[in-house]
């Protein structure tokens, strides 16, 4: 049985818990932007390379609350308009094979996250035949989080299925808690 979004949006909230501020890198319609702003941040911001009609609508949908979401049109490789250390959790679903350099991707989503904050990506791993793209082994995605200089790295292929969950965290030289 294919991993479905609520299998998703369940394992996001329970790797995060209640954060201040979320990145959705790769956020397509902005679809899991609205739930991350609904149920695990203050503040969820969705990027996508696509820019989408509906992202002026999302903007307004969390005014006067205490809440807030937005989408931008930006490349993971060159985000540029976000601030370093500007994230509690990074996220991103269906889209690290997407990024033309996964490895520059990486780079940016650490320099985007606080120190000690969490990245968790879910994906399709290699096995999935799916639109021809290339998909990458849990060994393959352990070794760019590594290069990307992020530590606790933990990369999980779910059984059964060609997709994997994997989480990383953000310490200063890759090495822990000082």
């Amino acid at each position: 049985m294919p991993v479905e979004r609520e299998q998703i949006e369940t394992r996001i909230a329970e790797t995060l818990g209640e954060v201040g501020s979320v990145l959705d890198v790769g956020a397509g319609n902005c679809r899991l932007v609205r739930f991350l702003a609904q149920e695990v941040a203050q503040e969820a911001v969705g990027i996508d390379i696509n820019g989408r009609a509906d992202y002026e609508r999302l903007a307004g949908e969390f005014d006067g609350g205490v809440r807030s979401a937005r989408c931008l049109e930006m490349d993971a490789r060159h985000m540029d308009g976000l601030e370093d250390d500007r994230f509690d959790a990074v996220v991103s679903t269906h889209a690290l094979h997407e990024i033309a350099d996964p490895d520059a991707g990486l780079r940016e989503m650490r320099r985007v996250l606080k120190e000690g904050g969490i990245l968790l990506i879910a994906d399709f791993a290699r096995g999935e035949t799916r639109w021809n793209e290339r998909y990458f082994t849990p060994a393959e995605v352990e070794a760019m989080l590594r290069r990307a200089g992020f530590a606790e790295i933990d990369v999980q292929k779910v059984a059964g299925e060609p997709f994997m969950f994997a989480t990383a965290t953000k310490w200063a030289g890759g090495h822990g808690p000082v």
